[in-house]
């Protein structure tokens, strides 16, 4: 009985030996120039996919945005990849928990989404430094994004034999989800146009992913800028936005890719925000107009982004105008997405719907709920402690770094945040009026003390304007420089103090420079410095209110849900919820008045109680309180950004 049972197992054995022989052997993904369309396995396929950045969502939440998009009616994801996530330090790597690239790509192959990758090593994507490392800006001279710096060409390569061998497996050759890689990012823009940088990183993409995975590039729809972005061998697309008619975006493609599908790999369905720039919002009826034209034309779309998500930490980019100089990206990166930053599902998702069910199938699941918000209403800070009077706990444990002239914060390590540098005033400026020469020098705004006394303050500009200072007999001078975030646009950019400071065309020298890290002021296993509270616990004084100070406060919660921190009358600083670092706020420059507060943040301790940290840099309000409410505000009123005030 058990021979006969083991002969009928054999062939049901070997049936399902070829079935699954034959899918691996019919599994492919490649272009048909002749139609003019993808195959998948063989049969013509459109991609309708949106974009959703792993690194700004929580992985908590990936599940959620995810089943999302797939009730939307996509059938696949984009997404960028961050290498200073991946790489904070040299030659250290982290694709664990939030950065676990991995796993995010087989959630979204669970769901049934393919997945689009954009590795980079340069990804814009309005993220610090354009996705690169900090510690490439470490040496001023470096060049970036061509073949003028063989470092440089060396170090993509090694972040390459790290990255290139993790997607391998998941190609969709290999029986992954992944359907094509980008190589570089609209490079069509970057000014040094070298078709041998594009041809090197399709070598080294080639090495390590074959041939069985589509290579693209991607530019605006402008002649010029495909010409500088894009070589022949890299299949070559397009992105614009719903003011563009997309017959005449494509026939720009058409010129650098005669044949094959028609791409859209970044379609704006929204637009990014700037501090002091009112909140950016397009029209959910034009987007889907224009969305529905290039349905019709048989087009692939993603869109960009279809949920923004958040810069928590200091992980916003800026991009450099020649008029207004540097203009930082907010903590928020809502987009104006079918998806909001919070995950909701917004009417621009059910218009971009309906549109995709006049083409494709959409999956019959039902669309998730919204997240729960909660609004745990007002909290009451209190002021621990000046910034200086924190000082050695900031800077613990490697203290200062001694140098005759100014380091950039690269050169002493310090990637991101703030640093401090501290010189002694020569003494024949005492009891004097003198002109400090640096607004010119600062990356990307100071505060300058003299004595302790905070005397300006400056944000960068690009043509020089000096100080005056008010010496008496007090001649030490501090000097607080925060990093509002690297430029995006593909340039190193080195932070800090960037060359020699003048007092009176005197160059100050023999300076102590403090690499600083707010996260110490949670490293004693309790959620603040009791020693600090003890010592600080008081009414504030005209002249600490004006100090950048640490404000502290807590409350009690029984279930976690989404929120978001209202600042009412806070001026500009770095806010901390169970010592998670939600990003910055800047509510008297606007339009970003409120931070998003993911559900998990409120978990992260293991206690009832939920720690508020805030470093504010410019004055707390009287009513010394924030608040927890259920609606973000992401269109406040804006102001100027204040250059410079004394």
């Amino acid at each position: 009985m058990m021979a006969v049972t083991m002969l009928r197992t054999v062939p049901l054995i070997l049936l399902a030996f070829l079935v699954v022989s034959q899918n691996c052997e019919a599994r492919s993904f490649v272009i048909d120039y002749d139609n003019d369309c993808f195959l998948k396995d063989g049969k013509p396929f459109r991609y309708i996919s949106g974009c959703l950045h792993y690194f700004r969502v929580p992985r908590f939440y990936w599940k959620d945005r995810l089943l999302k998009m797939k009730a939307g009616g996509l059938n696949a994801v984009q997404t960028y990849i961050a290498w200073n996530v991946h790489e904070p330090v040299q030659g250290q790597f982290n694709f664990e928990g939030d950065a676990d690239l991995v796993s995010f790509i087989e959630t979204a192959n669970s769901f049934g989404l393919l997945v689009i990758i954009r590795a980079g090593p340069y990804i814009c994507a309005e993220w610090e430094f354009g996705g690169y490392p900090a510690w490439l800006a470490k040496n001023k001279s470096i060049s970036l994004r061509s073949t003028d710096n063989k470092d440089y060409l060396a170090i993509v390569e090694s972040w390459m034999h790290i990255l290139l061998p993790k997607l391998k497996p998941l190609l969709y050759a290999n029986g992954g989800p992944i359907i094509s890689v980008q190589v570089e990012n609209e490079y069509g823009y970057f000014p040094a146009c070298d078709h041998n940088y594009l041809k090197f990183l399709e070598g080294v993409f080639r090495q390590y992913l074959g041939d069985d995975v589509i290579l693209f590039t991607v530019d605006g729809d402008s002649e010029n800028l495909l010409k500088c972005g894009n070589i022949p061998s890299l299949y070559a697309t397009v992105d614009f936005g719903s003011s563009t008619n997309p017959q005449n975006a494509f026939k720009v493609m058409r010129k650098f890719s005669p044949r094959g599908p028609l791409v859209n790999t970044e379609f704006y369905p929204g637009w990014l925000d700037v501090w002091s720039v009112p909140h950016q919002t397009r029209s959910a009826q034009l987007v889907a107009e224009t969305f529905d034209k290039m349905l019709a034309l048989n087009a692939s779309v993603n869109f960009y982004m279809y949920h923004g998500g958040t810069n928590f930490g200091f992980m916003n980019g800026g991009s450099y105008n020649r008029n207004r100089g540097l203009l930082p990206s907010i903590s928020s990166y809502d987009y104006d997405a079918p998806l909001t930053e919070a995950g909701d599902i917004t009417t621009k998702f059910h218009i971009l719907r309906e549109i995709i069910e006049k083409y494709e199938k959409i999956p019959p699941i039902p669309i998730p709920a919204n997240t729960t918000k909660f609004a745990y209403g007002k909290v009451e800070m209190t002021h621990l402690s000046t910034f200086l009077d924190a000082l050695p706990k900031l800077s613990a444990p490697r203290g200062p770094v001694y140098s005759s002239f100014p380091l950039t914060m690269e050169q002493v390590g310090q990637n991101y945040g703030f640093i401090l540098y501290q010189t002694q005033i020569p003494p024949i400026f005492a009891w004097s009026s003198v002109v400090l020469s640096i607004s010119n020098l600062i990356r990307d705004r100071a505060i300058i003390y003299v004595g302790k006394i905070r005397q300006a303050t400056m944000f960068r500009r690009h043509e020089d304007q000096n100080v005056t200072l008010i010496i008496g007999d007090k001649l030490h001078l501090d000097i607080l420089v925060e990093n509002m975030g690297r430029c995006n646009q593909g340039f190193a950019e080195p932070k800090g103090i960037i060359d020699n400071v003048t007092i009176n065309g005197n160059i100050l020298m023999n300076w102590q420079i403090y690499p600083l890290n707010l996260t110490n002021l949670f490293s004693d296993g309790v959620e603040f410095p009791f020693d600090l509270v003890e010592k600080n616990n008081h009414m504030l004084s005209i002249d600490d209110s004006f100090q950048p100070s640490f404000f502290y406060g807590e409350f009690a919660v029984s279930a976690a849900h989404d929120t978001f921190l209202h600042l009412p009358g806070w001026s500009k600083g770095q806010a901390f919820v169970n010592g998670f670092n939600l990003g910055r706020y800047w509510p008297v420059i606007g339009p970003q008045i409120t931070l998003f507060v993911p559900s998990n943040v409120l978990s992260l301790k293991q206690r009832k109680s939920v720690s508020i940290m805030l470093f504010e840099l410019d004055g707390a309000p009287e009513s010394c309180f924030v608040e927890f409410v259920t609606t973000p505000s992401l269109n406040g009123t804006v102001h100027p950004i204040d250059f410079s005030f004394q």
